[in-house]
């Protein structure tokens, strides 16, 4: 099951990673994928345990990005990877069944690439985000929507969103949000979770 909401930690955020995490978990983000693109495998992989654990007992799963090694290595029950992270069929083998598996998608072409073991897209970026530099050109709520129409998996909307899109993704077929900035630079990260949360119910 895709919760309507996975938070994607910021490594330049104010807030420290933990306390992002912590906080978007308590608004009720299911999801939280530990991103860092500098950081260390060793550090990496302590952080991910300890994230874990802390966030376990407020209902949310940790999803690794991108580091196929320390998801391995840290039994993490999630993993997204980008399309220039490898070929997902090898990567399911590395990481076995049990690991939930995503994979970012930022055009349609892309589509008919993804194979078999792949359990939901990351569908982006909707919106221009400063979060993500190497991000791909946005497109836009209708190139979300085109996607979303002909994958048979779930499509999580990504890409310089907050609570005011909750209505058009969920329209056009969207599984639910994920984001960055909306809730790391939040004065209230677990409101800015619960705002995000309370939109894409009410929508």
């Amino acid at each position: 099951m895709i919760p309507p909401l996975c938070f994607i930690t910021d490594a330049h955020a104010p807030h420290d990673v933990i306390a992002q995490a912590l906080a978007a978990a308590r608004g009720g983000a299911g999801w939280v994928q530990l991103r860092d693109k500098t950081l260390p495998d060793a550090d990496f992989a302590a952080l991910a345990r300890r994230l874990m654990a802390e966030l376990a007992p407020l209902g949310a799963q940790l999803v690794i990005n991108d580091r196929v090694e320390v998801a391995r290595e840290t039994g993490a029950p999630g993993l997204h990877i980008g399309q220039g992270d490898g070929d997902p069929t090898a990567i399911r083998r590395r990481i076995g069944p049990g690991v939930v598996l995503g994979l970012s998608i930022e055009a349609e072409a892309q589509l008919a690439a993804v194979p078999e073991g792949v359990d939901y897209l990351g569908v982006g970026p909707v919106h221009a985000t400063g979060s993500k530099p190497d991000a791909a050109p946005p497109i836009g709520i209708a190139g979300f929507a085109a996607i979303a129409a002909r994958s048979p998996l779930p499509c999580l909307a990504i890409g310089g969103l907050t609570a005011r899109d909750a209505a058009a993704i969920k329209a056009a077929g969207g599984a639910g949000l994920a984001v960055i900035s909306a809730i790391s630079r939040a004065g209230d990260m677990a409101g800015a979770a619960r705002s995000l949360l309370t939109a894409w119910r009410d929508a």
